[in-house]
């Protein structure tokens, strides 16, 4: 329908590198519409990523999708998400992201911090005991009260992903929107 119509805002979000079997088609949709596609990466870390992820393509595979993607003319915008505290978060972890990202031609980078809704919880914190069992303690203080982090720490990661756009040249235009 989206190919045949003009004047929408649109936005796609995935993790598959099977997007790029779709190009023709989006770049129809974005020849009358505005098109953006969110690419989530969560670590350029292999090892990582298919500890965090076992399911999902492996990072390299995403970025070559960006990077096909960007080649054809599309927006794309690597999203980082979620940024797990005391493991994905550090400064050289987004920053190693933020640089692939630009190699493949991303116009952004975005990034959002884990929530824990009831029903994320209980998958989370078994595979957190299982995996990360030295920060089970502080993930249950930082959880107990909220789904969601408040203070100082999301704020720090909103400054370095503000960095990492910045030393990359990564707009903070066409980024999805934060809970």
């Amino acid at each position: 329908m989206f190919a045949t119509v003009t004047g929408f805002r649109l936005g796609v979000t995935t993790k598959s590198d099977l997007i790029v079997r779709d190009i023709d088609l989006l770049c129809e949709v974005a020849r009358r519409n505005y098109l953006s596609i969110h690419m989530t990466i969560t670590t350029v870390d292999r090892e990582l990523a298919r500890l965090l992820e076992p399911m999902a393509p492996r990072p390299d595979l995403r970025l070559a999708a960006v990077r096909a993607l960007t080649d054809a003319g599309l927006r794309v915008v690597v999203f980082c998400a979620p940024v797990l505290p005391l493991i994905n978060d550090s400064e050289a972890s987004l920053d190693a992201l933020g640089r692939s990202a630009a190699a493949a031609g991303a116009s952004g980078f975005a990034g959002n911090v884990l929530f824990l809704k009831p029903c994320a919880r209980q998958v989370f914190m078994p595979f957190l005991e299982e995996r990360f069992p030295v920060l089970v303690r502080r993930y249950k203080e930082r959880f107990d009260r909220s789904a969601y982090l408040r203070g100082d720490y999301p704020e720090t990661i909103t400054k370095r992903v503000r960095q990492v756009r910045q030393r990359y040249r990564l707009g903070e235009n066409n980024t999805p929107e934060e809970p």
